[in-house]
């Protein structure tokens, strides 16, 4: 979901010991520390019932397998950058050594690649299922193929970073061959995967919610539809209700995002650099921001069944028997948004029903998005 504290696009020195004599230098610090852990704690236990809920499925699409990753991302956050980046800020120093002094940072930086390339991926996705149903879905093989793809090109774009870091003294820092390689890589993160990915999501999702806006109309004029047919009538808005996830999960994460490239593009082309300890803290809490969109994807993809949480509760008090069999519901706790159920398919039956024109999309092209 995806990032972490010192996802530093490119990593410049900020732990600077506190001053005693200043009561801000060291709260603000502990504020800090005390968020991310609240962080850690919660997005841990939201993304691990997403894994849970997934793991379960009996079958699992591709769309599936792309929340799967999302979530992965979201955990790496929680379980290994936020604590690594928790322990750096309460020593004031970078304690892993030279060798992870290459690995940590861009490991972070990784994680928020990845997870910009998926939620494009998702978008695209949904784009070919919907607005054209005619096209070739894309095969499960081929899709955890460009999974992998994500991953190995993240690394590789990450690769500059890890050899511009270098270890000195007590602190990670990098060291650019030029002031222009170093802006030149923030610049490029920023435009390639930030501005690049969230116009193209925009335009394809807006495209898809203006299919299904206008199939959902179609639907309401059409008179007399069979009832071999209902469900099938019902399907643009339950698809519009699952786009709705995907984009609020976009918006979520540009949202989240933002604050960190904007205090980079500040530091390489503004006056950033010339106000260390200002930079710092605006680097400490727009990483927050980042960390929190790893608690809010749980939220946007899943719900939380409370009257079955509160059979559960009572249940763990009572007598062994009824503890074993509320184990059972425990799939019930936590659902994922984006499942649905698939309509049956439609596509020979009521060929006469309208014109080929008057067709709505959903009806050349069932499938549970």
């Amino acid at each position: 979901m995806a990032s972490n504290g010192s996802v530093q696009f490119n990593k410049t020195n900020f732990n600077t010991p506190p001053q005693q004599g200043d009561d801000n230098q060291q709260t603000l610090p502990l504020i800090a520390v005390s968020l991310l852990v609240l962080i850690t704690l919660l997005g841990t236990t939201g993304n691990l019932l997403v894994l849970r809920a997934i793991f379960t499925l009996k079958k699992r699409n591709l769309n599936d397998y792309l929340i799967l990753n999302l979530a992965a991302t979201d955990t790496g956050t929680c379980l290994v950058s936020i604590p690594l980046d928790v322990v750096e800020k309460m020593k004031g120093e970078f304690p892993y050594g030279a060798t992870l002094c290459h690995v940590i940072y861009p490991f972070q930086s990784v994680l928020v690649y990845v997870s910009v390339l998926t939620l494009l991926f998702m978008c695209v996705d949904r784009y070919r299922l919907i607005v054209t149903p005619l096209k070739p879905r894309v095969h499960l093989k081929t899709g955890l193929i460009t999974v992998a793809a994500m991953w190995v090109s993240s690394c590789l774009i990450v690769l500059p970073l890890a050899l511009a870091l270098k270890f000195k003294g007590s602190h990670c820092s990098e060291e650019w061959w030029s002031d222009y390689s170093g802006r030149m890589f923030t610049l490029t993160i920023f435009i390639v995967l930030y501005i690049i990915p969230m116009v193209i999501m925009t335009f394809l999702y807006a495209f898809i919610i203006k299919v299904l806006y206008k199939d959902t109309r179609s639907m309401k004029l059409r008179r007399n539809v069979p009832a071999s047919s209902q469900q099938t009538a019902s399907l643009p808005q339950r698809n519009l209700k699952i786009v709705q996830v995907f984009v609020t999960a976009v918006v979520v994460f540009a949202v989240c995002m933002l604050p960190t490239h904007i205090t980079w593009m500040w530091h390489d082309f503004g006056s950033g650099s010339d106000t260390p300890e200002l930079f710092s803290k605006a680097v400490t809490f727009s990483n927050i921001f980042m960390y929190a969109n790893s608690v809010v994807n749980p939220i946007i993809f899943g719900s939380i069944n409370v009257k079955t949480l509160e059979k559960l509760g009572k249940a763990l008090v009572c007598n062994r028997s009824e503890r074993e069999n509320s184990y059972n519901k425990l799939d019930q706790v936590f659902v994922l948004r984006t499942n649905s159920p698939s309509p049956p398919d439609v596509r020979l039956r009521d060929k006469s029903s309208s014109r080929p024109s008057e067709t709505p999309h959903f009806l050349i092209f069932v499938s549970s998005v």
